[in-house]
């Protein structure tokens, strides 16, 4: 994992981090990802609670989970496992809420040692914690007092702990969205995408590239002088063999590229990068429109290569000349606003 994504997470504040989780879970609901809804309490009625996904329109009443978020300068101690963890089957047992289904400790230090030891053998979580109740909870979860209830045992007792979690940073940035979540919120970096190279190309074209090259087989034989029949006419012929190729690698770099960060960022921001290409080519392609196809094709790619690209991919350099270049065969392909080469 890239230095500046665990600097990133390690710098934030305690309510920073706490709202990161809380955007990450409203993201997961926003793309229809289990949760059904959200709850982050005020820090004066939290009751163990930081932030909340609910899998259920009942909320407390149905599945959630809750995830306590906690930015220490050290890993979590045992005390503060303990402690933080009991407070949710007190306030269960007071019939607050129910139990959640999991606990997540979000914890970008890790924790010490014998907090992963626990978290490594979950059935010694529930007795280690009736053992050290005096300890570390009866007079840390409420200024009245917390005594061990029969009712707080039998809650601890029928508990699945399989279900207590710890993520330090390496987990946080691996989970879905998150890293997206990050590059809008934290201007992280997003990476570079896989580029093609033209020994990966297959011989045969996709379905997907029938239009673009029947379009380029045009414009290719009437530049030539020639009607090539089809793409493998194109490639027999040694002029024009490496421009379909490039094209070709162009295309496929383009769709490398949406398949790579589909899943890791908002899609918004790679649509962005299609509509920063199409405003900056489109003028140079209308302008030329009664001249040579050929020239004209040229033309485009040149534009595309050099235009800018806001956003995070931009401001970070990750989309190249090819993926811009590859956006403009899409472009063909899919006719957007009649952008095609053989017309």
């Amino acid at each position: 994992m890239p230095l500046n994504e665990t600097r990133q997470i390690l710098a934030l504040e305690d309510d920073h981090l706490e709202e990161l989780i809380k955007k990450w879970i409203v993201r997961l609901i926003q793309n229809g990802d289990e949760y059904v809804g959200f709850d982050r309490p005020t820090a004066s009625a939290d009751q163990g609670r930081d932030s909340v996904g609910f899998l259920t329109e009942s909320r407390y009443d149905g599945a959630w989970d809750n995830y306590q978020a906690k930015q220490l300068n050290k890993p979590l101690s045992l005390g503060d496992f303990f402690s933080e963890l009991g407070k949710v089957f007190y306030y269960a047992a007071e019939e607050r809420y129910t139990l959640p289904r999991r606990y997540i400790f979000v914890t970008p230090n890790s924790a010490q040692g014998p907090v992963l030891k626990l978290i490594d053998r979950p059935s010694t979580i529930g007795p280690a914690l009736l053992e050290n109740w005096d300890t570390h909870c009866e007079k840390k979860i409420t200024k009245s007092g917390a005594p061990l209830t029969s009712k707080i045992r039998e809650l601890i007792t029928g508990f699945n702990f399989d279900n207590v979690e710890l993520w330090k940073c390496s987990t946080i940035i691996e989970q879905p969205q998150m890293r997206g979540l990050m590059v809008e919120l934290l201007d992280l970096d997003p990476g570079a995408a896989p580029t093609v190279r033209e020994s990966d190309i297959p011989p045969t074209p996709g379905d997907d590239e029938i239009a673009y090259l029947s379009q380029l087989v045009e414009v290719f034989g009437s530049h030539r002088g020639i009607e090539f029949a089809d793409h493998n006419a194109v490639m027999a012929d040694p002029d024009y063999a490496p421009k379909i190729t490039r094209a070709r690698r162009q295309f496929l770099e383009r769709k490398a590229f949406r398949l790579h960060f589909r899943d890791n960022i908002d899609v918004a921001l790679l649509d962005q990068v299609d509509t920063d290409v199409f405003d900056g080519v489109y003028d140079h392609y209308c302008s030329h429109e009664e001249g040579q196809l050929f020239k004209r094709l040229l033309g485009v790619m040149d534009k595309a290569a050099s235009v800018e690209v806001t956003g995070p991919l931009g401001k970070h350099r990750r989309v190249t000349p090819s993926v811009k270049q590859g956006t403009c065969h899409h472009f063909a392909s899919d006719g957007i606003q009649l952008m095609r080469w053989d017309r």
